[in-house]
Formats: C-alpha cells, sequence, structure tokens
C-alpha cells in the first residue's frame, strides 16, 4: 500500500470525544476499543466456563422471536479468539485505517448511524427471510467493518494501492472474492449480509451520510425574547476550515467531479456562510 497517498490523512475535524493522555479518541478509535475489550472479556468468560453469556449474546432469528432484541446490536462484539485468530487483529487494524477516513469525511454521528444501521438492518432482513434460509447465526464484525471499508472506496474510487490498482477496483475485486467464498459454501445468509451491509454503506456514503433528523420543540422564552428585542442580530457561523481545505485540495488534484455529495454540501454551506459573512459586514460600514 502507498503510504503517500493523499487520502492517508486524519484531521480530526470534529475533534476527539475525549482524551487518554495524548490519545484523541473519535468513535473510530472508540469502537475498535470496545470490541478490543469485548474479545478479552468473550475469552476469559469462556476460559471460566461461562460460555453461556456470549452465546447469549449472539444474533439468531430464533431468539428474536423469543425477545432477545439486544442480540441486534450485541451480536457484532461477540469475537471467538481462537477462530478468528489474528484476523481479529488485522480487521481492527483496517477498521482503523478506513473508518477514520469514513468519519472524517461524513461525520461522527452519520458513522454512528451508519454502524447500528449495518448491525441492525441486515439482520431484520435475514429473520424476515428465515423461513426460506433457516436459521442463520451473526456473530462478529468483520462484514460491518468490510462494508466500512467499501464505504470508504465509494468516497475515494480514486485512491491508489498495490500494484496501482485504484479503491474501485479493489473494492469490486474483494466483494467478488467473498462472495464466491459464501457461495461456494452455500451460505446464503452470509452472502445475503455481506451483499446487504454492502449496498447500505455505499448508498449511506453516495448520499451524504444519513443522519438522524433532530427534534425541536419552540421554548415560550425565546419567542418572548425576539418579540421584546426585535429583529436581533444574526450569527454566522465559523467556516469550517479544517474541513474545506482537504475538499479544495481533492479539486485542484481531481477535478469538481471526484466531490462526494457530502463534500458538496459542505462546500456549499461554507460559501453561503462566507456570503452571509460578507453582507453582514457591508451593512456595518
Amino acid at each position: 500500500m502507498a503510504w503517500s497517498n493523499p487520502w492517508q490523512r486524519w484531521e480530526g475535524a470534529e475533534g476527539p470525544i475525549f482524551t487518554i493522555g495524548t490519545v484523541r479518541v473519535d468513535l473510530t478509535i472508540l469502537l475498535v476499543g470496545v470490541h478490543t475489550a469485548a474479545m478479552a472479556v468473550g475469552a476469559i468468560l469462556t476460559a471460566s466456563g461461562l460460555g453461556g453469556w456470549v452465546t447469549a449474546a449472539v444474533f439468531t432469528p430464533a431468539a428474536l422471536q423469543q425477545g432477545h432484541v439486544w442480540t441486534l446490536l450485541t451480536y457484532p462484539f461477540v469475537h471467538d479468539i481462537r477462530q478468528e485468530g489474528i484476523w481479529f487483529a488485522m480487521e481492527m487494524l483496517m477498521f482503523f485505517w478506513f473508518g477514520r477516513e469514513v468519519e472524517s469525511a461524513i461525520g461522527r454521528k452519520p458513522l454512528g448511524w451508519l454502524y447500528v444501521a449495518l448491525a441492525v438492518m441486515p439482520a431484520l432482513f435475514l429473520a424476515g427471510l428465515a423461513p426460506w434460509l433457516g436459521s442463520g447465526v451473526l456473530a462478529g464484525s468483520s462484514t460491518i467493518s468490510f462494508a466500512v471499508f467499501l464505504a470508504f472506496c465509494a468516497l475515494h474510487p480514486g485512491a491508489q494501492f498495490f500494484i496501482g490498482l485504484s479503491a474501485r477496483w479493489v473494492g469490486w475485486i474483494l466483494l467478488a472474492v467473498y462472495s464466491l467464498t459464501y457461495f461456494a459454501g452455500r451460505d446464503w445468509s452470509g452472502g445475503l449480509q455481506l451483499w446487504a451491509t454492502a449496498v447500505l454503506a455505499v448508498g449511506w456514503v453516495r448520499r451524504g451520510g444519513v443522519d438522524w433528523p433532530s427534534i425541536s420543540f419552540p421554548s415560550r422564552r425565546k419567542k418572548a425574547g425576539k418579540a421584546k428585542g426585535g429583529l436581533g442580530k444574526k450569527v454566522v457561523g465559523v467556516l469550517p476550515l479544517e474541513k474545506v481545505d482537504p475538499i479544495l485540495e481533492k479539486i485542484s488534484r481531481e477535478g469538481m467531479g471526484s466531490l462526494t455529495a457530502a463534500e458538496r454540501k459542505l462546500l456549499e454551506d461554507a460559501r453561503k456562510k462566507l456570503m452571509s459573512k460578507d453582507r453582514s459586514s457591508d451593512s456595518l460600514r
């Protein structure tokens, strides 16, 4: 992998959630830490003869019918280190690299909702097809992590990987290989989960990083304050230069056509804020 690639850059535009010493913990690092802790706890419980607690977190359509709704969110954190071995470390490393790029592009909250959607929606889809496919078992996060990698490929299709292959081709090749693996093993549930997460992740970032709608209720005090104070002063937000600069670099490097929907929206928002700020300055003169 070419380490000089321009996409391999993390600027933490939204800042860390919290810091531990000198480590700035963003959502991607937090998820890696939770998965690692869950793997260690699962190994300890299994070694102590309490593997039933780990099994209770695995998702199956039958468990969902019995009311075990929590398994929709717990199954990605079930890791059997005896089976995954070194691949668990590789998965976490890949998620760390590419998850941070996706988080930087679409934002922390959209990435969080994407991760939840990648876990819940394919599981519900498989539960609906259980009468035809049988009771599939879901455990681990490898498919979700791969979907995040495909989201990166959709955001940076021209990024160069080994032997000069672009990200779009690496994504398609790996998707085809995994699909053939599930097909050869007649694992229809695994194949459907793979394609469901892939379509969801790519569609999510193509639409600019879907965010959960916020609900706000008008306050009587705020209305009274506005009536008393008149129009008031319009506050102009500060331009997110730490987000705009990488987009301008991308335009100069790859052209306007390379921008994603999220990047176009951010650039348009910055332009509107700048114009609003200029009009505000002119009115004060």
